[in-house]
């Protein structure tokens, strides 16, 4: 059953697209770890979890502490201690006692489902509106209208009900994914797209370690026969992006950010449509025996 414990409204929309778009990318790392709960796989999950977090940490706050310093917000400091606050947070779960993993998952998921939504709520439209408007504003939260700064939200890589496969777990890892690519696009649009590259390749490493070793370790459990061809298919991602991590090193950023764009986008939409279809299908025709 797909149960989102954390879904995302239009009230928590801060109004800038890429910082939106990696917000919506860790509602999906939060829904995956519930998933993975509902399934009795939480336990396994929840490393990967924790791993994952650790790099948004670095990644997302990163892109909203260089946001709010470009625009002289007078609460970088408070705000910033919240994000230290978050990161010593997830640091903290690392080190319990591990004996009982079914009370620290769950600990993990209520944790992070209550400390995102009201940050964003809270801490990220106070921020927001500042920056847009250049002053503090006297309005509530929820009477802020949504805009978008300095670029269209135009979405490349639209999550659509074909794309599902069914398996709510790989579901909402294949979002994460999408979220991280329109957020480079948006960045893109807003000239920003070389400046955001290479997180968003520091995103794809995460991404290739994490999702594919869910996916390979379900073949395996299950025997599945296209395991050797599938995993080759992660394998060619891996290298891709080892290439384009070279590349910018050498390499127009800013052309290179419109190829990474593109081949994750096309590369993205075959694999779940065609792969990642035909090892749910066995899955299931497995249940169904």
């Amino acid at each position: 059953m797909n149960i989102k414990i954390a879904q995302w409204r239009p009230e928590y929309e801060t109004g800038d697209v890429i910082i939106d778009e990696q917000h919506q990318s860790l509602f999906s790392t939060i829904n995956a770890l519930n998933s993975a709960m509902l399934e009795g796989q939480g336990q396994a999950l929840l490393e990967k979890t924790l791993q994952s977090l650790k790099d948004y940490t670095t990644i997302h706050f990163d892109t909203e502490e260089k946001f709010m310093l470009d625009h002289k917000y007078p609460g970088y400091v408070e705000h910033k201690m919240k994000h230290e606050a978050l990161k010593a947070k997830v640091l903290s779960f690392e080190k319990e006692n591990h004996d009982d993993l079914s009370k620290l998952t769950n600990a993990v998921s209520h944790f992070l489902t209550d400390w995102l939504i009201h940050h964003i709520k809270d801490e990220d439209l106070k921020m927001i509106v500042f920056c847009r408007h250049g002053h503090w504003s006297e309005s509530k939260p929820d009477d802020i209208p949504s805009f978008v700064s300095g670029a269209s939200k135009i979405e490349i890589a639209q999550w659509r009900p074909e794309y599902e496969t069914g398996y709510i777990l790989i579901d909402n890892q294949h979002q994460s994914l999408f979220h991280a690519i329109n957020a480079l696009n948006s960045a893109m649009l807003a000239g920003r797209g070389a400046e955001l590259l290479e997180r968003t390749l520091d995103i794809l490493n995460i991404y290739t370690t994490i999702h594919f070793e869910t996916e390979e370790e379900v073949m395996l459990k299950n025997n599945y026969p296209g395991y050797l061809d599938h995993k080759a298919k992660h394998e060619l991602l891996r290298e891709q992006v080892k290439e384009f991590n070279q590349q910018i090193k050498i390499q127009n950023k800013s052309d290179i950010t419109i190829t990474v764009s593109h081949f994750l986008t096309d590369w993205l939409i075959h694999h779940i449509k065609n792969e990642d279809q035909k090892m749910i299908s066995f899955l299931r025709q497995k249940r169904q025996k």
